[in-house]
């Protein structure tokens, strides 16, 4: 075994993110680990090769590892080398699955990271990485298994030594499902929601359900929110989601409270031609990461603004709220969205590091605003948990 030559995240047996020098296993510490946890398998040509009820299987395993400056220190990779795409091809051959494992140990702790073959068997180039970050790691080794979609599309499976067995048989039997309760719960709201919702139409259908925010400016957030508590309540599933909005002087400013992690988390509308996510007061974020993580919930689109449409909407909202100036707000109205997919993003007491403030100018008596949190789009993956794209047609 050798060390990485600088010190970068790690994840200690308490599940801690610490700072520290990364291990390099050699093939035979490798092969170790793999025929230690990975059931009756054998090697041949520097490949593992098992069997899983009936159904034969190889793994392509290699070291997971800091890809080095400028890389960001929560960033790892696998090496994918010309071979893997050899393997695979022979092994399609002979109705063999091919497995891509990266291998991440630091000290006791071990885990393994299954990625998604499509991409890296399809890839044109020869050599390339498949890359993991220490949210995947440390969500992995703290819940037995963890699965996520990236920003990229891939697939990665992060799963700790007692639960191999069960990342085989979600690799045999697509119906396993690893994800949290409450975001299989979201994948249904999010499946079964019109993508297209235009302003005029979304006012009138809150003010008929009397929706508290119905007449709000920055309207597709406030429909968000209530065509989410609508789900909640039709589905009953209060156990699992909980709509909480409750914005007083003393209290949380965070609008859901999710069971199964015990933890508050807040819904987002944000649109893709904005740069970074804006969320909540630095302040409120900062009291509740002292005691328990927090879950933005981004419901992507794209934007019709209403100033290309003749301004319908600014002159329907201003009428409706019977005000002298019609074209108050004008220039911000949304005219319309279409919904692109969505995230669930976590932020914890260690990668809150990350996060950037993002200031909001004055108030009309002069005093500066509350600063708000801010995720950078080039920090996305190591808060990302999981991400659903929508393929729809306008």
């Amino acid at each position: 075994m050798n060390l990485s030559n600088i010190k970068v995240e790690q994840i200690n047996k308490n599940c801690e993110v610490i700072e520290d020098y990364g291990e390099i296993l050699s093939p035979s510490e490798l092969k170790k680990i793999i025929s230690t946890y990975f059931p009756s398998v054998s090697f041949r040509n520097g490949y593992a090769y098992g069997n899983f009820n009936g159904k034969s299987y190889s793994l392509y395993f290699k070291n997971v590892s800091y890809l080095g400056i400028p890389h960001p220190y929560y960033k790892k990779r696998i090496q994918i080398g010309n071979n893997f795409k050899t393997l695979f091809s022979e092994n399609a051959e002979k109705g063999i699955t091919t497995l891509l494992i990266g291998v991440y140990k630091y000290k006791e702790t071990i885990a393994f990271v299954d990625f998604n073959t499509k991409r890296y068997a399809d890839a044109k180039a020869n050599n390339s990485s498949a890359h993991v970050y220490t949210i995947d790691l440390q969500n992995g080794i703290n819940r037995g298994i963890f699965q996520k979609t990236d920003s990229f599309g891939n697939i990665i499976t992060v799963f700790n030594p007692d639960n191999t067995l069960k990342l085989l048989e979600g690799k045999f039997d697509n119906t396993v499902d690893f994800k949290l309760n409450f975001i299989s719960a979201l994948d249904c709201f999010f499946d079964n929601i019109e993508k297209d919702w235009h302003a005029i139409k979304c006012y009138d259908e809150m003010s008929a359900a009397n929706f508290p925010n119905k007449n709000q400016p920055e309207w597709t957030g406030f429909y968000l929110e209530y065509r989410l508590d609508k789900f909640i309540r039709e589905n009953k599933i209060q156990n699992i989601i909980r709509y909480s909005q409750n914005k007083g002087k003393h209290d949380i400013d965070l609008d859901l409270f999710l069971s199964q992690v015990n933890c508050y988390g807040d819904l987002k509308a944000h649109s893709n031609d904005s740069s970074g996510i804006q969320g909540n007061d630095w302040d409120t974020v900062m009291n509740v990461l002292n005691n328990a993580n927090i879950y933005y919930i981004v419901c992507e689109h794209d934007t019709i603004k209403d100033k290309d449409k003749d301004f319908e909407v600014t002159l329907y909202w201003n009428k409706k709220l019977g005000k002298s100036n019609l074209m108050s707000y004008s220039k911000r109205m949304k005219n319309a969205v279409h919904l692109t997919g969505y995230k669930v993003l976590e932020i914890n007491k260690y990668n809150k590091q990350y996060l950037s403030e993002f200031k909001q100018g004055r108030n009309s008596n002069g005093d500066a605003r509350a600063k708000k949190i801010m995720i950078k789009s080039k920090d996305i993956n190591n808060f990302l948990i999981h991400q659903k794209t929508f393929k729809t047609i306008y």
